[in-house]
């Protein structure tokens, strides 16, 4: 059986995106239970929805993303919800 060498590199690349996405789901639920961000104008904290996380600017560590409460739109970094917090 001689197959087509397309077919298997098509094969592949699907194998691969479909690795990428499960990575992807389980990074965003990783983030969703164990980190926030912090405002660094007003110190709210908050988690974005999905649809914000998904569609606004990435940066280096954190993102560019509009804090509910005061409503700028800066640069945050991920804060680790556990961070001293002595269990």
């Amino acid at each position: 059986m001689n197959k087509n060498p397309g077919i298997i590199i098509m094969y592949i690349a699907f194998t691969l995106l479909i690795i990428c996405i499960i990575y992807m789901i389980f990074r965003l639920r990783y983030f969703y239970r164990h980190e926030h961000f912090k405002c660094p104008v007003c110190y709210h904290e908050f988690k974005p929805s999905l649809l914000k996380m998904l569609l606004s600017q990435n940066a280096v560590e954190g993102k560019i993303i509009r804090c509910p409460n005061c409503k700028k739109v800066k640069y945050m970094e991920p804060q680790d919800d556990f961070k001293g917090k002595i269990f």
